[in-house]
């Protein structure tokens, strides 16, 4: 039996980060900066925290969640740009209530603030007002996304041959591997930037949250083959489906997908989160 809550977990973290005077701000990431979070949601907790103190802060940290309950498993992933991650399975908080940890380096200006791409997380200490809302720069991020339409659609058509040999080789992984990586991935692209292009960069993830339901339908259809003839014409439809968002972010431009008023599910004021 789990006897951990989430509410208890949350509240542990922030007493823990909250203790010490090296951290200067800290608040709640992921679903909950969406308000989408449920039963199978993790915790994302994201803290900023002086230079020297990262290690300390995540010591202090394992020892709060060590004394709500014995830590099963830990990860520590590699160090990228000016922020440390781990994550924390607690014995008796259940298989999905993870604890993800991300303290970012006092000196180092990222804080994931973007409400576009980042929602509005639960603040939970801000020392040093820290925690202005940011937006992405709309006219950098459409030239951005305007420039990255010419090579999505080469790189889709220069590729599906691999998808194409692999089926007919009957080498039934290989070509499904192929297909989710070099047709449905690009497409999800061309999707996103007709309907959510600051959100262009999240791949096949949070399609509900992103895109309209019917989108999501048809890409679940695509996405769940019975065979290699299936396959086969999952990737024809697929093809096809991209050269029309092509087509019409070429005619229309970015965001062609919503029309006057609409929004995709999820979306926060400010920016479609």
């Amino acid at each position: 039996m789990h006897t951990v809550t989430r509410a208890q977990l949350i509240h542990t973290l922030r007493e823990a980060l909250q203790r010490s005077d090296a951290v200067d701000a800290a608040w709640e990431g992921g679903s909950a900066a969406f308000g989408t979070a449920d039963d199978l949601s993790d915790v994302d907790a994201v803290a900023v925290v002086a230079d020297e103190a990262i290690d300390t802060i995540f010591e202090q940290v394992e020892a709060a969640l060590a004394a709500l309950s014995p830590i099963a498993l830990r990860l520590d992933m590699p160090a990228a740009g000016g922020f440390r991650q781990k994550f924390y399975r607690l014995r008796d908080a259940g298989e999905f209530l993870v604890v993800d940890l991300v303290l970012i380096r006092r000196s180092d200006p990222l804080l994931f603030r973007e409400v576009e791409l980042h929602g509005r997380g639960p603040v939970w200490l801000d020392r040093r007002g820290l925690l202005v809302e940011r937006h992405l720069d709309v006219a950098q991020d459409a030239a951005q996304a305007q420039a990255r339409i010419a090579p999505l659609a080469a790189s889709f058509r220069m590729f599906q041959h691999l998808v194409i040999k692999e089926c007919r080789r009957g080498r039934a992984v290989d070509a499904l591997a192929f297909f989710h990586a070099m047709t449905l991935r690009p497409l999800v692209e061309a999707l996103r930037l007709l309907h959510v292009p600051e959100r262009r960069i999240f791949g096949l993830r949070y399609l509900r949250r992103d895109l309209p339901a019917a989108v999501c339908d048809r890409l679940e259809r695509l996405a769940f083959v019975r065979d290699l003839d299936d396959l086969a014409a999952r990737r024809a439809e697929a093809e096809a489906w991209f050269e029309q968002c092509v087509v019409r972010l070429q005619a229309e431009g970015l965001g062609a997908g919503l029309g006057a008023g609409e929004a995709p599910a999820g979306a926060v004021a400010g920016g479609a989160g």
